[in-house]
């Protein structure tokens, strides 16, 4: 004979399960290891014991800040991987890596998982962490530093030689005979006339008729507010021109790409002069020292070296941005699981908050077990105090409840867990009450195919149902986002809901929203053509 199936397993879902309130008592250098098992388990809900005390006077908040600095130390590795547009490498499933001691390494010596317990106590763990990643922040700290100190100085060269290339143009095109003078001052720094108009009688004439200039590079976006502020400034006393460079150049600090162009403002006072320094400095505008225009070979020599130097810089810029690149390929393969490590220490730190220490050198605890848990907290309690090689043993027992409502825990499988988490949106059913999701996992995707009834729509919900569900097993491995995610936790729900779209469907003979005729009708009319007010009759008995 068959043996009746036990009400408790039939309910299950239908209540929440069984709730038992205990007392744990642990060595306090064991107190990591029965944590990290616990946190295993799943079945266990801490009480805080130190609700007097400000999160700054737990026991365990210095472990916790360690935490919270590695977690700054990933985030910023992962930024800059995705400066480079590198993705970073999955860490496996999460289930698996719950499960496996996690052992310390670099490159050479990877974080991998082996059989029997870690070999590194929590404290160890992070300090191992904390020595490795802070010499590769350090590492890519220098680099970037030193990229964005070469970026500027190639930009420099780069502005120099469109400055150079620009300016010898427009002289020799526009104003052969006029010349600029360089950034640095008049004539003690080598400031420089020539003649903007030709033709004079004497060379005194001619000398009160030289211009000085100022030569260098501004944003393309600012120049219009920057020639409407030197026009304004100088009441329409200057002369500018402005020539775009073709090549966008690299912003040191941001790495976005900005347009430039090259602008040469001729001007006659001194006071003009300390007004152009300050508007050039107030739209950030880079100022260039040209030589004499007039002396090609000058200029000629230093277009070349600068040329040069040219070539070295972005030679030694690419260098420095190949190492970044390579260290950061290095890190996107163990920045998650690193990242999951940090979550799972800081975890267990955030709980051994809410331990009491009542006697010296011992930890109690006290939360809520499924019942049929509490011989595997006991277990894994008995275990980590065995591996340790700890004399004193551990205690674990029921206390009386502090409370009549213990907690609500409900145990889901694929298929429920969808309509379980739909319906915790609306609110959780209080301890041993009624659970609504076994209901709405009937009712819900029914209701909705009434109401999207359609056999076109519906089959591709169906269908999409179904792609989730045959990709299942990789999605549940893949590093899904928001979006992607929800759709995979609800596949089952989305595969019901356009089943019962297609029956609805099929009832109402609705496909994309055009009629058909699939089943015919069970009323005629006497006449082929039917009048006004002609009444039909059943062909059919009623019911068949």
């Amino acid at each position: 004979t068959l043996e009746p199936i036990p009400i408790a397993n039939m309910s299950r879902w239908f209540r929440s399960e069984h709730m038992e309130y205990i007392s744990l008592i642990v060595n306090e250098d064991a107190a990591h290891d029965c944590l990290a098992d616990l946190g295993k388990l799943a079945a266990i809900q801490f009480t805080d014991l130190n609700p007097d005390l400000t999160p700054f006077q737990r026991r365990y908040v210095s472990y916790v800040r360690r935490c919270d600095e590695l977690e700054r130390k990933l985030r910023f590795f992962a930024n800059e991987c995705d400066n480079f547009g590198l993705t970073l490498e999955s860490a496996g499933d999460i289930d698996a890596f719950l499960d496996s001691p996690s052992v310390l390494g670099s490159s050479a010596r990877s974080l991998t998982s082996g059989a029997g317990k870690s070999d590194a106590t929590g404290t160890q763990l992070l300090e191992s962490l904390e020595v490795e990643l802070e010499g590769y922040e350090g590492q890519l700290k220098e680099l970037n530093a030193y990229s964005e100190k070469l970026t500027r100085e190639y930009n420099e060269k780069v502005e120099l030689q469109e400055v150079l290339e620009k300016a010898r143009r427009f002289f020799m095109s526009d104003a052969p005979r006029m010349a600029v003078s360089e950034l640095g001052g008049r004539k003690s720094s080598g400031a420089r006339t020539d003649a903007l108009l030709s033709g004079g009688d004497d060379e005194a004439r001619d000398m009160d008729m030289r211009f000085s200039s100022i030569t260098g590079v501004v944003a393309t976006e600012e120049k219009v507010r920057f020639e409407r502020m030197i026009f304004r400034a100088t009441r329409g006393n200057c002369y500018v021109r402005f020539a775009p460079i073709k090549q966008a150049i690299t912003d040191p600090e941001t790495g976005s790409l900005i347009e430039k162009c090259v602008f040469i403002v001729f001007f006659k006072s001194l006071s003009i002069e300390a007004k152009l320094k300050k508007i050039c400095d107030a739209f950030f505008a880079h100022r260039y020292s040209l030589p004499d225009m007039d002396d090609a070979p000058a200029v000629d020599r230093m277009l070349t070296e600068n040329a040069q130097e040219l070539v070295d810089s972005r030679t030694v810029l690419l260098k420095n941005q190949d190492t970044r690149f390579r260290l950061c390929q290095m890190l996107s393969q163990h920045t998650e699981r690193w990242t999951w490590i940090v979550l799972r220490e800081k975890a267990v730190y955030h709980t051994l908050n809410m331990f009491k220490a009542d006697v010296s050198g011992m930890l109690r605890g006290e939360g809520w077990v499924i019942s049929e848990s509490f011989d595997d907290v006991r277990m894994s309690v008995n275990r980590a105090h065995s591996d340790m090689d700890h004399n004193m043993p551990s205690h674990v027992d029921q206390v009386p409840k502090p409370w009549p409502t213990p907690p609500t825990h409900f145990t889901t499988n694929k298929f429920t867990y969808g309509y379980q988490e739909f319906v915790n949106t609306y609110g959780i059913p209080r301890y041993r009450e009624a659970n609504p999701a076994l209901f709405t996992a009937a009712t819900f995707p029914f209701l909705f195919g009434v109401m999207y009834g359609d056999i076109g729509h519906g089959l591709f919900l169906f269908c999409a149902g179904l792609y989730l569900l045959w990709n299942e097993e990789k999605n549940d491995k893949a590093k899904l986002d928001e979006m992607t995610g929800g759709l995979h936790a609800g596949r089952y729900m989305i595969t019901m809901m356009g089943f019962f779209a297609v029956y609805a469907g099929l009832v109402y003979n609705d496909c994309f929203s055009l009629g058909l005729n699939l089943f015919g009708s069970r009323w005629a009319f006497e006449n082929e053509e039917p009048e006004d007010g002609d009444v039909a009759d059943m062909t059919g008995t009623y019911g068949d």
